[in-house]
């Protein structure tokens, strides 16, 4: 017997890829911390170069399609137009294909032109290897933007899933192999990679380990960059195959009973029309991130042109000694980008996800004019993705060092630049995880126009506090931080401003952000007492130190703390359980126990 379609709520669909998205961005912990630990700020800095020019591309190539399709195939769904549905996919490929392939050719010209811009020419060979990505990671934006407009989550995140554990086994492995040969030619000639290196041999162990690393830091990062590129194409794979076999489990029925779709032309024109803008706000961001990449280095060259005696007292003391005072720009952005600001993404990362899953549903209810379902969801979209950045940005800034340390304890020099960055970067984080919904939400009400305005602006800030903060060289890269605040802070503003102008919905502020709020602030205020007064008393147990157990501990007495306090607050509401998996048989338990309403 056929398998029956079914279609997600919002919250269901969300629980779906936010457990995915949690799932990769621990698979993605389990890369990127070790990474960071095996090959330092130095080899992260030749990382983070590769994906700062990959970034942009691939927001050109790509980044409004998958949005595109979901809207318009949640549209035609909603119509019952399905032979139109599965000719938005055959267009979709065909599209994809091409600005796959044409996205991966424009990565490798400009990978020699960017190297000599940023005064790096290491920098290449990671461009090189990340650069077919493109084309498999379109590939897989064609599938996944199709099943989500089918409000259908499992192929995605069973995709993501999968290219994270290719980057994790792979990525991460090719690195160990290389940092080990290079260690090994090392101690056998005195070399790595056949060329003679100016290393003490009278150093101790560990510094020679630090200094071999640090001349075979650029290539162990191309190592594992080519398991990032390896992990896109096992998803890419999974999805045409199962697209194959599976199917999109629209019935005979329904195809046979839906007008006859429109042309391809007139179909590629619809996701064009749609695609452009979205791809103009992604472009935006990224050239932000590219200029943030440039701009960020080159004044951190100039301060330590004009003024290097206040950098080298500041940081000298975190150098390895195979490190020359040239590479100091390189090290701090390593520092900023490789460990504060990975983390820092890890939370519009994940509430990105909520508004993917919300913009099917909410362009379904905005094509039916059903106004009590508009507001519900954007109400809904609203408290859920509070309920996620607030208290994790808070959680961030209130314990910068302690997660720094837990994470990197064995690379002191980097957590201890990094700690004021990530401390900035979490209350960034607040307004960045509440952004991407909103964004999702006013592509789902045609206002596609408006989020890249919003975002151009919030670049343009960014810019402008990173060139003149950044060049002074006492603030130096901290202003890198505090920069993408400044930004963060005025696109989340504008969007929920804007939001609320053209859905006519005016949400329920104390349900949907104060009392989330409230509970976030006794969050981040139990994390940062927890951990002052177990870090006093807590004695080392079972090979943990006393820091890291009350780094862990203080973690979870926050969430205990976080989730009592939503009890109190009645921060959730019925319909919110009602639209999850089996709601209609938790609602009533909750209700009973005064958990709900």
């Amino acid at each position: 017997m056929a398998k029956k379609r079914k279609q997600q709520s919002f919250l269901h669909g969300s629980i779906i890829l936010v457990g995915a998205t949690a799932l990769v961005k621990i698979i993605g912990a389990l890369f990127k911390i070790p990474l960071g630990n095996l090959i330092g700020g130095h080899g992260m800095g030749y990382f983070q170069k590769a994906y700062d020019l990959y970034l942009p591309i691939y927001a050109l190539a790509m980044a409004g399609l998958p949005i595109a399709i979901s809207k318009i195939v949640a549209e035609h769904t909603a119509n019952k137009k399905f032979k139109d549905v599965r000719k938005t996919l055959t267009v979709a490929r065909r599209a994809f294909y091409f600005t796959g392939f044409l996205g991966m050719f424009v990565m490798i010209v400009l990978a020699y032109p960017y190297a000599w811009f940023v005064r790096d020419n290491q920098a290449v060979l990671p461009i090189f290897l990340i650069a077919p990505s493109l084309l498999f990671c379109c590939i897989m934006s064609a599938y996944r933007g199709y099943y989500e407009g089918l409000r259908n989550m499992y192929p995605t995140a069973v995709s993501s899933i999968i290219e994270a554990l290719g980057k994790l086994v792979l990525g991460y492995s090719f690195a160990y192999a290389l940092i080990y040969k290079a260690k090994s030619e090392f101690l056998r000639s005195g070399t790595v990679f056949g060329k003679a290196v100016d290393i003490e041999t009278t150093l101790s162990p560990q510094a020679i380990s630090q200094a071999v690393t640090h001349v075979a830091a650029p290539y162990a990062a191309a190592a594992a960059i080519l398991g990032i590129t390896i992990g896109s194409f096992l998803g890419a794979v999974f999805l045409m195959f199962r697209h194959r076999i599976v199917g999109d489990l629209i019935s005979r029925e329904e195809f046979a009973a839906s007008p006859e779709p429109a042309g391809n032309k007139e179909t590629l024109r619809l996701l064009i029309s749609i695609a452009i803008p979205v791809v103009m706000g992604s472009l935006v961001t990224n050239v932000a991130s590219l200029i943030d990449v440039t701009m960020v280095q080159r004044q951190l060259s100039t301060v330590l042109n004009k003024d290097p005696n206040t950098l080298i007292n500041m940081y000298s003391g975190y150098f390895s000694k195979a490190m020359d005072v040239s590479d100091i720009p390189n090290f701090l952005y390593g520092c900023y980008k490789g460990f504060a600001y990975s983390l820092f993404n890890l939370i519009p990362t994940l509430t990105s996800v909520l508004g993917v899953s919300a913009l099917p549903v909410l362009a379904t209810a905005w094509t039916e004019k059903n106004k009590a379902n508009i507001k519900l969801n954007i109400e809904s979209m609203l408290r859920i993705t509070a309920l996620i950045a607030i208290p994790a940005g808070l959680g961030l800034a209130a314990l910068a060092h302690p997660i720094l340390n837990l994470l990197y304890s064995n690379k002191p020099a980097e957590v201890q630049i990094a700690t004021p960055l990530l401390a900035f970067l979490g209350f960034a984080a607040i307004f960045a995880g509440m952004m991407a919904p909103m964004t999702n939400m006013l592509q789902a009400i045609g206002r596609q126009n408006i989020p890249v305005r919003n975002i151009a602006v919030g670049a343009l800030i960014k810019i402008v506090v990173n060139y003149i903060l950044v060049g002074i060289p006492e603030i130096n890269i901290l202003g890198a931080s505090i920069g993408t605040l400044a930004c963060y802070a005025y696109i989340g503003s504008a969007n929920l401003y804007y939001l609320i102008k053209y859905s006519g919905v005016v949400p329920n502020f104390t349900s949907t952000l104060i009392k989330p709020a409230v509970a976030s602030v006794f969050c981040a205020a139990a994390a940062w007492s927890g951990k002052g007064l177990m870090s006093r008393f807590l004695p080392a147990i079972a090979g943990y130190s006393s820091d890291k157990l009350s780094t862990i501990l203080s973690m979870l007495l926050a969430v205990a703390v976080y989730v009592l306090s939503l009890i109190l607050l009645r921060a959730i509401t019925k319909e919110d359980v009602l639209s999850l998996p089996k709601g209609e048989k938790i609602a009533p338990i909750l209700e009973r126990i005064g958990i709900i309403r």
